[in-house]
């Protein structure tokens, strides 16, 4: 029976209207896989792209972003197979999210990019997103998280002398004051915004397809740090501005940030590390942060191993 369905499904050919509807076209949604017994089409896998690319990913023009999406479209559909799982497995445990929690957090999207009502659904228009599909896809990723706290990450333990042995062992997590290593590119402001958006693209456009940091900034970088490959070395917190101790106290070690708008240009920064005062409460908490996160992500391999190997799954051609 199941298998007779799954003939069923596999021989339709979805058709939907496109995002531009006064125009009357229409695509072909294929089907891209199932997953027991639900079907994932490439609009769905295309919309799950577009909520889950990373900044550097956002910032590209649109052909460059849809050519990204083209080149990891197998590398997406893992990860949705995976929240498919998840999220029936959120389930068996009773796991959900009510509506008024979905609306909090999209006020909090709203105010942390200081965006109005208008300006958020414009933004999702741009990614050829309705409200509906938003929220559908903001609820599940709390959902996994909710699940992953309660399922993966509340059972891992580590204990002080694994942070002490880490600490002893990274030397330069100890300095004389909070700090953050970090390399930058600055794009000098042009006359034309066109100008300068293209040369920012450049810049995301050869980090995403896997150059070094340091050998973008050495060819592309405008400013003297470009000699060093854009390392600027260790910037203490108490000696620079509160807009960039917020920025850099945000992102993960190897993060790259988004764009920077200044009077002068465009600063684009890498967070190379971080370093704190010895024995301090915040090297103890970051160390720990560490740790958890690295077994984590065993765990969490181990744990959406053990769902797909319970599951059917079957990916198109």
């Amino acid at each position: 029976m199941f298998k007779n369905f799954l003939l069923f499904i596999l021989s339709i050919i979805f058709f939907t209207v496109s995002a531009e509807a006064e125009e009357n076209k229409f695509f072909v949604d294929k089907v891209v896989a199932v997953v027991n017994r639900e079907v994932i089409t490439w609009s769905e896998l295309y919309k799950f792209m577009e909520f889950n690319a990373k900044d550097e990913i956002k910032a590209l023009n649109p052909d460059e972003k849809f050519k990204y999406f083209k080149a990891h479209e197998e590398e997406f559909l893992e990860k949705l197979i995976d929240t498919k799982l998840q999220i029936e497995e959120a389930e068996k445990y009773g796991i959900f999210v009510s509506d008024s929690e979905i609306e909090g957090a999209i006020n909090e999207i709203k105010r942390k990019y200081n965006l109005t009502d208008e300006g958020f659904m414009e933004t999702l228009k741009k990614e050829g997103m309705s409200l509906s599909d938003y929220k559908k896809m903001l609820k599940e990723q709390i959902i996994i998280g909710r699940a992953l706290n309660s399922l993966v990450r509340s059972k891992i333990v580590v204990t002080d002398s694994e942070i002490n042995g880490y600490i002893s062992a990274h030397p330069e997590l100890v300095c004389d004051d909070e700090g953050y290593y970090v390399s930058q590119i600055f794009i000098k402001k042009r006359e034309s915004s066109e100008e300068l958006k293209d040369k920012i693209n450049e810049v995301y456009k050869r980090l995403i397809q896997g150059e070094s940091f340091s050998k973008v900034a050495s060819q592309l970088s405008e400013d003297i740090s470009a000699k060093s490959g854009g390392a600027i070395g260790l910037l203490k917190k108490g000696e620079i501005a509160k807009e960039l101790s917020n920025l850099f106290s945000k992102m993960n070690v190897g993060q790259i940030s988004e764009p920077m708008m200044t009077d002068r240009g465009v600063f684009i920064f890498k967070l190379d590390g971080v370093c704190f005062r010895k024995d301090s409460t915040e090297l103890i908490n970051y160390v720990k942060g560490l740790l958890e996160e690295e077994r984590f992500k065993k765990e969490y391999k181990l744990w959406t191993r053990g769902l797909r190997q319970r599951a059917y799954i079957e990916i198109m051609d």
